[in-house]
């Protein structure tokens, strides 16, 4: 059939020498019409491929592959894999590479590269042996991508195992394992990478730089920091914005601001949005808040200075967090909405929370009303109202966002199971319990740990054990879970014996173990293991006693009646004693009727806290039990010219509808 003149000049443009982009739908068009015309020839297919390629439609261009006459050339696949991975659909790609019978160098980079965007260890694992079957393991592009596929995957030792077996290691591998060990947290070894890189004798370029600073910042090494800094005035990198905001953040978090300024003031670059956002960051993560709303109306009024975005609000609203100012607040969610960012999620999440954080809890719950509904405002409402003492209203928040199938993720579960473990109720803990089995978030670690701490407050100590036992990997925050909750319920020859258990296995206990062992052995009367348990803390695992650990010793031996031991322990804190450790000396005092330290404790907590009635109630008591009458009018007297009154004692009862609070008068 003779093609038509339409037909011909599609051809035409088809076949032409010069390389041609059409929009997608023109050459779906083409397409159509060569194949309703008859003319969709074998020798048309590979240039229509590259059409469908170039416009951004690789499925089009993947399913002409099948009309070929032959095995397409492993080029086609490659150029397929390749545009698949940079539109992100990471599926398909991992599909077609399954289907591929023969490879190249080229391949298993793009293979890798869609292993590490959906995060499948396993298969990448699979593209590196069949790399390594074919004969390219030691090439040195595959071998980057594979070290970038393991650290994504989060496989930061098999990423090192192909780094380590690499002959000819260039700028390009020594970036990726120090982005990668910074990405999974290992910031110690992105530092001990780069000293590794440096000493090596390798070129440092700006993707180092950019690399290696952010590790700095979270270890807050600044000597390594000034060093990079030195290196980078060396090598001529500084004019880079990247380079530049990145050294801000670096001198931000480690609380040099002065340094972070002079480089943010520096001429020699041009600051984009990112630059006045880093800066305002670090004031607000200084607690500098006057800098940061300074440095934000300097950005707005600065001709040619970007507009701020929703990062940059969103430290500004943390700033307003520091000073508790919900003042501050209201302006900014007023600059939010002159700016358009009112429903930017960074913007809508760091409006409620810098509400709840300035307990203005109405425009928080109005901000949540009218806001997107999406899971994360709901989830940092639910945070603010946990942080807020108000455990009711953070379940009743979670529960209305479950009717209204809103889908919680894991952090949804981190902010309510602390709101959960304080209202310490068994059958509120079964409810969040069979919620997280029927949407299996009992696989992850963090949540389940959250879990035994509900049970274990709430009493349900055998369940608590038995979620324990069935967690995969027992981190230290698990084992302290699980040693508080047998510590705070009388079971502290228990809670020892499992840190017995814990140090055996080769966790190292954190402060939080220690205090909540200090605190079982405390309430159960066991001084003597309990000063083991200090002398250990220090002198065997390094660990320096903070207020909350000398609170329990000093309780420990004040409820045993050694009172001028405990005195003496006060006495030798390597710091000033708070209002705890002398509220702990001054219950020794009333529980064994000890006047002289008792009087003591008490002039220290008048001074510290003049405003709290429950002090000089216990101090009268003392003076009460000694038959010292005189004392208990004296106590009253002042009491009365300050103009405190004892609260009464209250109950609080858990009831089919509600909960009652009776007052003990």
């Amino acid at each position: 059939m003779k093609p038509s003149p339409l037909v011909r000049q599609c051809l035409a443009l088809l076949h032409s020498n010069n390389p041609i982009q059409l929009a997608p739908t023109t050459t779906t068009k083409l397409h159509a019409l060569l194949l309703t015309s008859g003319h969709l020839h074998y020798s048309s297919i590979y240039p229509l491929f590259m059409l469908y390629r170039a416009c951004g439609l690789p499925s089009n261009a993947h399913n002409l592959l099948g009309q070929m006459p032959q095995p397409p050339p492993v080029s086609l696949d490659n150029s397929l894999l390749r545009s698949y991975t940079d539109l992100g659909h990471y599926r398909d790609a991992v599909a077609l590479y399954s289907q591929m019978r023969s490879f190249d160098h080229l391949t298993f980079p793009f293979a890798a590269k869609a292993c590490a965007g959906l995060r499948l260890s396993r298969h990448g694992r699979a593209v590196h042996s069949r790399a390594l079957t074919a004969g390219f393991g030691s090439d040195a592009y595959v071998q980057n991508a594979l070290i970038s596929m393991y650290m994504s995957c989060g496989d930061v030792d098999e990423a090192e195992a192909v780094f380590g077996a690499m002959q000819n290691r260039s700028v390009v591998s020594w970036n990726a394992v120090i982005a990668g060990c910074v990405k999974n947290g290992c910031a110690e070894r992105a530092l001990e990478v780069f000293g590794e890189m440096v000493g090596d004798g390798s070129e440092v370029d700006r993707a180092t730089v950019v690399s290696v600073l952010p590790a700095c910042a979270r270890v807050k090494n600044l000597s390594i920091g000034r060093a990079v800094h030195r290196l980078v005035e060396e090598r001529g990198l500084g004019d880079y914005a990247a380079v530049k905001n990145t050294l801000i953040d670096m001198y931000g978090k480690c609380g040099r601001l002065e340094d972070a300024r002079r480089v943010f003031d520096d001429h020699k670059y041009d600051k984009n949005v990112v630059s006045w956002t880093v800066m305002i960051g670090a004031y607000a993560l200084n607690d500098r808040a006057n800098e940061a709303f300074t440095l934000g109306c300097d950005m707005l009024m600065t001709g040619g200075a970007p507009w701020p975005n929703g990062v940059t609000m969103a430290y500004l609203l943390s700033a307003c967090s520091s000073l508790s100012s919900g003042k501050h607040a209201k302006c900014m969610h007023a600059m939010c909405i002159r700016l358009g960012l009112e429903s930017d999620i960074v913007v809508e999440t760091a409006l409620i929370d810098a509400y709840a954080k300035c307990h203005k809890m109405k425009m928080m719950e109005l901000v949540l009303e009218n806001g997107s509904g999406r899971t994360e405002t709901w989830n940092a409402a639910i945070s603010g109202y946990s942080r807020g003492n108000q455990e009711k209203k953070a379940i009743e928040l979670f529960k209305q966002m479950i009717a209204e199938s809103v889908h919680p993720d894991s952090a949804t579960f981190a902010s309510i199971l602390p709101a959960y473990a304080e209202s310490a109720d068994l059958r509120q803990a079964t409810n969040i319990h069979c919620c997280l089995l029927t949407l299996g978030f009992l696989r992850s670690t963090v949540i389940t740990t959250g879990l035994i701490d509900v049970y274990a407050k709430a009493g349900g100590l055998d369940m608590g054990w038995a979620l324990f036992c069935g967690l995969p990997e027992k981190d230290v925050v698990a084992w302290t879970t699980v040693i508080a909750g047998y510590g705070m319920h009388g079971h502290a020859q228990t809670a020892i014996l499992l840190y017995d258990r814990m140090v055996e296995l080769g966790v190292k206990p954190n402060i939080v173990t220690f205090a909540s062992l200090l605190y079982a052995c405390s309430h159960a009367g066991m001084v003597d293991e309990g000063l083991q348990l200090f002398e250990d803390m220090h002198n065997i695992h390094g660990i320096m006693p903070n207020v909350e650990h000398y609170s329990s010793l000093v309780d420990m031996v004040g409820r045993a009646g050694r009172i001028k031991e405990a005195y003496g322990l006060i006495k030798d804190m390597p710091f000033e004693p708070s209002t705890s450790v002398w509220g702990a000396l001054l219950g020794g005092c009333v529980l064994h009727k000890n006047v002289e330290f008792g009087e003591i404790a008490a002039k220290h907590l008048f001074e510290l806290e003049p405003e709290n009635t429950g002090n000089h109630v216990l101090l009268g008591n003392i003076y009460a039990a000694a038959d010292r009458w005189k004392d208990v009018q004296d106590v009253r007297k002042v009491m009365e010219e300050k103009g405190l009154s004892k609260e009464p004692g209250s109950s609080l009862v858990e009831t089919r509808s509600d909960q009652c609070r009776t007052a003990l008068l």
